[in-house]
C-alpha cells in the first residue's frame, strides 16, 4: 500500500516516464552463490537478491526494486550536493570484475568508484552478501571537502511492521539516529527468507558518522542531513505509508588533489557474526570451484541438499566461464582441463539423483 501511495504521490506524469523507462532498460546480472547483483544501465542504480529456490533459479529481493532509484549514492563536493546516476555533470559506466561489479561515475572533478564484490558472511560456505567499497578520488586543480551519502529503500520488514532489529533492540519504534557512542555494529530487517542486514562498523568497514532510520520520502527529499524527531514513525502522510529506509553519512573531510577517500559498507544475508574481511570476495574463479567440487568430500547428505549444491556448481562454472569469455581472454588449458574434470564429476554425481 506505501508503495502505491508513493507512486500517486508523485504523479500521473512519473508514473508514465517509469513505465516507459521500464520497457527500455537494459541491466548487467552477475551472480554468486545465493546472491544475485543486478545494476540499471540507465541510472547505475544496483538491486541485491538473494536465491530462495536453487532448482527454479528464484531470488528474493533484499531492499525496494521496483523501482531502483529508490536507494541510491550521494556525493557532497565543496558544499554541493549530486545524486549519483542523475547529476547531469557526472558520466557513468558499469562493468564486471572477477568479484562481482564495478559502476564509475566520472565528472571534470571527481570520479567516484563503487565496487560491488561478493562476500561469505562468517562460518559461510559461499557468498550471501557483498561488500561495497566506495572511493572518491579528487581529480579537480585543488584539495577539496568531501561527503559521501548512501541512501537505502529497505521494505522486507514493512508488512510485519518491524522494521529493524539491532544487537540490543528487537524493534527500533520509529525515527532514530546512530552517532557517536550510540552505535551498533549492524541492522537486521525482518524477510520471509531470510533476515537482510547491514554492517556498520568492524574490522574492514568504514564507521559512519551517522546513520538515520526514517520514512523514505523525508529522508530522500532532505538535500543532505537533517535532524531527527523520535517522535515520527516511518509514516509521512499523505502518501508515504509504512516505508522505511536508512541513510548512512560520512562527513565532509578534506581530500588533497589528486588523493581520494574510501569507505566500505557489508550488506546481505543476515548472520550476527557479519562479515568478516577473512572470507570476502568471490568464490567464482576455478580453482576455488574446482576445490569446493572436485576436492572436497561430497556425497553425504538428503538428496534435495546434493542437488541443491550441484546446481549451484553448475551455475557458478557457467558464470566463470562467461566472465572469462566476455573478458576477451583465452583460457589456459589447465583451466579448460578442471571445467572439463568439474563437468565430469557433476555428470557422475547426476546418475544418482
Amino acid at each position: 500500500m506505501s508503495r502505491l501511495a508513493r507512486g500517486i504521490g508523485r504523479g500521473i506524469g512519473s508514473m508514465a516516464l517509469a513505465l516507459l523507462a521500464s520497457l527500455s532498460i537494459h541491466a548487467l546480472e552477475v551472480k554468486e552463490g545465493l546472491c544475485r547483483i543486478v545494476i540499471d544501465e540507465s541510472n547505475a542504480r544496483f538491486s541485491l537478491y538473494r536465491l530462495v529456490d536453487v532448482a527454479k533459479d528464484k531470488y528474493e529481493p533484499f531492499f525496494f526494486d521496483q523501482d531502483p532509484r529508490t536507494s541510491h549514492l550521494d556525493l557532497s563536493f565543496e558544499g554541493r550536493q549530486y545524486r549519483l546516476g542523475d547529476s547531469s555533470e557526472f558520466r557513468q559506466a558499469i562493468s564486471r570484475i572477477p568479484t562481482g561489479a564495478s559502476i564509475e561515475f566520472k565528472s571534470a572533478f571527481a570520479r567516484v568508484t563503487q565496487k560491488l564484490e561478493f562476500a561469505r558472511s562468517a562460518g559461510g560456505a559461499i557468498p550471501d552478501g557483498i561488500r561495497m567499497t566506495v572511493t572518491v578520488e579528487n581529480v579537480s586543480q585543488k584539495d577539496a571537502m568531501v561527503g559521501i551519502r548512501f541512501i537505502l529503500d529497505t521494505f522486507l520488514a514493512e508488512k510485519s511492521g518491524v522494521h529493524f532489529r539491532t544487537p540490543t533492540k528487537e524493534k527500533l519504534p520509529g525515527e532514530f539516529v546512530f552517532e557517536g557512542s550510540s552505535f551498533e555494529d549492524w541492522v537486521r530487517t525482518p524477510g520471509d527468507n531470510a533476515d537482510f542486514m547491514v554492517v556498520f562498523q568492524g574490522e574492514g568497514y568504514t564507521k559512519p558518522d551517522r546513520v538515520h532510520f526514517a520514512n523514505w520520502k523525508r529522508i530522500n527529499e532532505a538535500t543532505w542531513t537533517l535532524d531527527a524527531s523520535t517522535a515520527r514513525n516511518f509514516t509521512l502522510l499523505p502518501y508515504s505509508v509504512n516505508d522505511s529506509a536508512l541513510s548512512e553519512y560520512w562527513n565532509a573531510r578534506s581530500v588533497g588533489k589528486g588523493s581520494s577517500m574510501s569507505v566500505v559498507i557489508g550488506m546481505g544475508a543476515f548472520n550476527p557474526k557479519g562479515y568478516p574481511p577473512s572470507v570476502a570476495g568471490s568464490d567464482s574463479d576455478t580453482s576455488a570451484l574446482f576445490s569446493k567440487t572436485v576436492l572436497s568430500q561430497q556425497g553425504t547428505g538428503d538428496t534435495r541438499s546434493l542437488i541443491s549444491g550441484d546446481l549451484l556448481s553448475v551455475r557458478d562454472l557457467l558464470s566463470r566461464i562467461d566472465l572469462v569469455l566476455s573478458s576477451g581472454t583465452i583460457p589456459g588449458q589447465d583451466e579448460i582441463a578442471a571445467w572439463k574434470k568439474i563437468l565430469d564429476l557433476l555428470e557422475e554425481r547426476k546418475k544418482a539423483y
